[in-house]
């Protein structure tokens, strides 16, 4: 028979007892999902779908099944779910694949304003993006460049003058009245555009052709004489003075002398 400390079963009165050191099993409560795993975590993988079809915050939260507010809560304290809302910049979307256009609209001569409208962004996001984005900077110095190149060549070979050919489509018609069609090039010339050739001149060789001249005045020079005519000045003051003097020492007659002022 088997002690009390014994696992085996007693028989007491027909009926079955454990022992007290007998251990009885515990079942595992379920656990309890939040709403962050039950709707948001199962559906991270489309969340970056909606963000790419447009979606907004509000319409993404009725499609998980949350509030706005538990959105922007969710937001701040999982950092997967707000990659996950992270949105495009307009770079990514308006800008960098179009750079190609831009070049092309530099090069036709569009200006900056217009461009900004055609991507439909910002005047301070464009140039923000060009401080940000070298590649973006690079493009719109060397296209501006290409088309001042381009200006420049035109108005040389304005101010020059040059040879064109000039093409006429003549239609003839026969006794017949056949009509055919008859190409006429004609070689013509345009002579120098005196306009043209001064704006040339005044913007490339400014110091020969501007119409304003600049007058340097060597200061040096001028405090040298003035310093020179101040001396003249007092060494012809001082010879009047002498001479002055010299005609009142000798102003007295022959046998007549003063009488001195303090007799009495």
């Amino acid at each position: 028979m088997a002690d009390n400390g014994s696992p085996l079963f007693n028989l007491i009165g027909g009926e079955v007892t454990m022992g007290k050191n007998d251990v009885t099993p515990k079942r595992n409560k379920p656990k309890i999902l939040t709403k962050y795993e039950q709707f948001v975590v199962p559906r991270l993988k489309d969340i970056p779908i909606w963000v790419r079809e447009g979606l907004t915050d509000e319409e993404i939260a009725k499609r998980l099944n949350i509030h706005i507010w538990t959105l922007g809560d969710y937001r701040r304290k999982h950092p997967k779910f707000a990659e996950a809302l992270e949105r495009p910049t307009k770079w990514e979307t308006h800008v960098y694949p179009r750079l190609g256009e831009i070049q092309q609209w530099f090069q036709e001569g569009m200006n900056a304003e217009d461009i900004i409208v055609k991507l439909g962004i910002g005047k301070t996001t464009w140039y923000e993006y060009i401080d940000k984005h070298p590649m973006l900077a690079e493009l719109v110095k060397w296209s501006r460049s290409v088309t001042i190149s381009r200006v420049e060549n035109s108005l040389l070979k304005a101010a020059l003058g040059y040879e064109y050919e000039e093409i006429k489509t003549i239609v003839e018609e026969d006794k017949n009245g056949k009509k055919r069609t008859r190409i006429e090039k004609v070689k013509r010339h345009q002579p120098p555009n005196p306009t043209a050739m001064i704006f040339y001149l005044k913007n490339r060789a400014p110091n020969e052709w501007n119409d304003r001249r600049e007058i340097i005045v060597d200061t040096k020079a001028l405090e040298q004489q003035r310093k020179q005519l101040f001396l003249d000045m007092i060494e012809a003051d001082v010879i009047e003075a002498e001479g002055e003097l010299l005609e009142e020492s000798v102003a007295v007659d022959d046998g007549f002398e003063e009488p001195d002022e303090d007799v009495q």
